[in-house]
This record gives structure tokens, C-alpha cells and sequence, in this order.
């Protein structure tokens, strides 16, 4: 995880409307766990992090993301 990564997250959660403090922890948190799931999983970080980031904007903007929509059996 380098600074550069970080900072690029932690602008997509300001731009959420996040406090930039806040942005940075939370981009660092969700980093780390794409790294963990890329591991896990043997995939790239780069896909999981993609993942992480929909699940998170969906989130923000209180709707579900598009594969999770419909019966929840």
C-alpha cells in the first residue's frame, strides 16, 4: 500500500463528503482489506478494491448494487 493509493481513495470518499482525516482511514482500511481478499481469493487487488469501492459508493449514495438487487432468499 503506498501514499499515492491512498490518496487516490481517500479523494473518491471526500468527494463523498467525507472529512479528508476521514477519507484517508477509511481509503487505508479499504486498501488493506483488497489486499487481503486479493490474497484470499487469488485475485488482483486491483479488481477487489474495485469491488470494495461499488459496495462503498452504493452505500453512500443508500442504494444496493446492482448484482445485489432483488429477492435477498
Amino acid at each position: 500500500m503506498n501514499t499515492d493509493e491512498i490518496d487516490q481513495v481517500a479523494q473518491i470518499f471526500q468527494n463523498l463528503g467525507a472529512e479528508k482525516d476521514k477519507a484517508v482511514t477509511m481509503a487505508s482500511q479499504l486498501i488493506k482489506r483488497a489486499e487481503q481478499l486479493a490474497n484470499e481469493n487469488e485475485s488482483s487487488k486491483v479488481a477487489e478494491l474495485q469491488t470494495l469501492l461499488e459496495t462503498a459508493i452504493c452505500g453512500a449514495q443508500g442504494i444496493l448494487k446492482p448484482d445485489k438487487n432483488g429477492d435477498s432468499k
